[in-house]
């Protein structure tokens, strides 16, 4: 855990040197975690809806491009929580205030998982925002998770994989 806040501290510093300039704010939204389980053809999936909480800074690379870093807090149904951490690149498409996202997201279950679940997962994401004025944005993006969340338990045949895809949609707002 400690490595993860440290490449954090890291991103945050790296982007902060190189950009033009850095735009701090809040998130809030809808969350749907999507958990897909497979074994020897067999496939099952679980769907739960909640919200999440964030910040995020905005660092400023180019006029069409910027480095979105960002920490949210997700809550579904009875779970004790997740937390992701994305590392976006943002695009934005012309001069409009439409923009593409796509990075990297770490993901982080809370609760203690034991030997059976990995708490750590690695995701790839991408999605899509839209800068309604200067300080509010809103964002729509989707996680693919590429790390098997199925931990090395004895007994357990090596083929069983179980995957935590997450799609977001919120408000954010740029102080």
């Amino acid at each position: 855990m400690k490595k993860i806040i440290l490449l954090c501290c890291g991103i945050f510093m790296s982007a902060q040197a190189f950009s033009q300039s850095a735009d701090f704010g809040l998130t809030a939204g809808y969350l749907n975690l999507n958990v897909s389980s497979s074994y020897e053809g067999f496939n099952a999936s679980v769907s739960e809806s909640g919200f999440y909480l964030g910040a995020f800074a905005d660092f400023k690379l180019s006029s069409d491009f910027s480095l979105q870093p960002g920490v949210n807090y997700g809550k579904v149904q009875d779970s004790e929580g997740i937390l992701f951490i994305p590392v976006l690149a943002k695009y934005y498409v012309g001069d409009s205030a439409f923009n593409l996202l796509a990075g990297p997201q770490a993901s982080i279950i809370l609760e203690d998982t034991g030997d059976e679940i990995n708490a750590f997962g690695l995701d790839v994401t991408f999605g899509a925002g839209f800068e309604i004025t200067e300080d509010f944005q809103l964002q729509a993006r989707y996680s693919l998770e590429l790390t098997n969340r199925i931990g090395d338990v004895e007994g357990m045949p090596s083929d069983v994989k179980s995957r935590v895809n997450s799609l977001t949609i919120g408000l954010g707002y740029k102080f």
